[in-house]
């Protein structure tokens, strides 16, 4: 392959890897470091051009990053595009001004007016919608540069040889209606050259995976039924074979008809070695000692690991293979910088063993298209995600119990059923049904109730990054409604469409 050409600047913010997802999808590949090893890397390299990327930080905060060590930021060496807070680091870096105005704080969908005659908007629209995500502005614009996009205040800055470009929404984002075009300008304003196909990372990763597990050890594999690790065992089975063993835990918190289901995927992914492990009431009495989100999660994952670290010993194993993405990473906050959202039970685990994680720069998108290349059933890559602790994250607010997992299971495949009836599951992306441990009271059969909430959440998204809520038609919204009051716990059933951000998917 040839040399890297995009070195991407990672700052912490959650979209850093959606730049280079972008930049995949136009056929480009990149780099992704934090400052201090992208200054070791500049060293070695010469990219035909850096992308500076958003950050959780201010660039007025104590320890905020900056730039990387030696790099020049007058674009002489390459071109650079600053994201956010890229662009307020450049203008706070040369001699600009970045406040914290009231009236230009954007949080979500924006409007934004762009130069046309510029070549970074080429074939944008004068207005076009953009994602945005700041408090800080640019307020005033370094010498030696002009204004090129507007919302309410600056929204993009170039220089006079336009070799230093800065915009404050977010082109990574599919919100942004036409980011994707501003990118693909930008590569071409940097004669950037197609180097990237999504087929070839295939290869790549049995490559990987063979070079790193050798010709005679054997490596575990955690399988949940669902798209990542299913798709990850079809790629690893044809190399490994035998040396490939594949471990399901049934941890009480599955669907209904799950298990079945991840039995029948795994075969179809050419899976020889298969154990499955019953461990529903540790998890169910370790977890359910909290209502605490993020207890929860630690409280799974130390079953988890306990359980795994016992399978690697039974089999021998000196490698542990896992289907995470780079959305789990991110959110885990173990890409670059980023900043802790959510503990994922298969991120940063201690084995004692290797623990490879083949997926870590990919999204759910991509891995969906590695597996229609790998020519799995449509009902393995077009699967909507579940997340590993399953169920048992969708008991809000109150100890989980097999009771309470029961009637959210109940519940979810009613909602599941009348979904498929109205021929709606390739409109949502996921689906979330909850149990609120807040009761209310209701009235059945002229009686006073004291029962339980359900909350419904749909989302529609492309890389889980960011996520629209999902509006059910009103008749479907009745016909859910009807359907899950019948059971005696339930009085309310409450529709949640909130977007992300400021939502996660999943509400724990």
């Amino acid at each position: 392959m040839q040399e890297i050409q995009i070195l991407i600047v990672d700052y912490g913010s959650q979209y850093t890897l959606v730049i280079g997802r972008s930049l995949r999808e136009l056929g480009v590949r990149s780099a992704i470091l934090p400052p201090e090893k992208a200054s070791s890397w500049l060293k070695t390299n010469n990219p035909k051009a850096v992308i500076l990327s958003g950050s959780n930080y201010s660039v007025h905060n104590d320890g905020a990053p900056t730039l990387p060590a030696d790099f020049d930021i007058s674009g002489k060496s390459y071109p650079i595009l600053g994201v956010c807070y890229g662009m307020q680091l450049i203008a706070h870096l040369s001699g600009g001004t970045v406040e914290r105005p009231h009236d230009h704080r954007e949080y979500g969908p924006a409007k934004v007016k762009v130069d046309t005659n510029h070549p970074l908007f080429k074939n944008v629209h004068e207005e076009t919608d953009v994602w945005a995500s700041h408090g800080d502005t640019v307020v005033k614009l370094p010498e030696g540069f002009r204004e090129i996009a507007t919302t309410s205040g600056i929204a993009g800055m170039t220089s006079v040889d336009n070799r230093v470009l800065g915009i404050q929404f977010h082109p990574e984002v599919v919100d942004s209606v036409e980011g994707k075009v501003m990118l693909q300008n930008f590569l071409d304003m940097t004669k950037c050259e197609k180097d990237w196909n999504p087929t070839d990372i295939i290869k790549e990763i049995q490559e990987e995976v063979l070079k790193e597990v050798g010709s005679e050890k054997t490596a575990l594999l955690g399988v949940s039924g669902g798209v990542d690790s299913t798709t990850l065992a079809a790629l690893l089975a044809p190399v490994l074979g035998e040396r490939l063993v594949c471990v399901a835990i049934d941890t009480g918190g599955l669907r209904e008809g799950e298990l079945a289901e991840l039995k029948v995927n795994a075969e179809s992914a050419g899976v020889k070695n298969l154990i499955v492990v019953d461990a529903g009431e540790e998890f169910i009495n370790n977890v359910g000692t909290t209502i605490d989100a993020q207890e929860k999660r630690m409280k799974f994952r130390d079953v988890y690991k306990r359980i795994f670290d016992e399978q690697i010993k039974k089999a021998g194993a000196s490698f542990i293979l896992q289907g995470t993405l780079a959305t789990d990473i991110i959110e885990s906050g173990g890409a670059g910088e980023s900043a802790l959202i959510k503990t994922h039970h298969n991120v940063g685990l201690d084995f004692e063993v290797s623990d490879l994680h083949p997926f870590r720069n990919l999204f759910k998108y991509e891995v969906r298209e590695l597996g229609k290349a790998l020519k799995l059933p449509p009902a393995v890559y077009e699967r909507n995600p579940f997340p590993g602790p399953g169920l048992f994250l969708r008991v809000v607010g109150t100890p989980v119990s097999k009771e309470h997992i029961d009637l959210v299971r109940e519940a979810d495949k009613a909602v599941t059923d009348i979904i498929k009836a109205h021929k709606l599951e390739k409109e949502i992306s996921q689906l979330i049904v909850a149990l609120l441990g807040v009761k209310s009271v209701g009235v059945k059969g002229d009686e006073r109730v004291y029962g339980y909430m359900l909350a419904i959440r749909a989302v529609v998204t492309v890389d889980f990054m960011t996520a629209k809520g999902y509006h059910f038609p009103d008749s479907v919204v009745d016909e859910i409604t009807s359907a899950c009051v019948r059971h005696k716990e339930i009085v309310r059933v409450l529709f949640d469409m909130t977007p992300k951000p400021p939502a996660t998917t999943e509400f724990e």
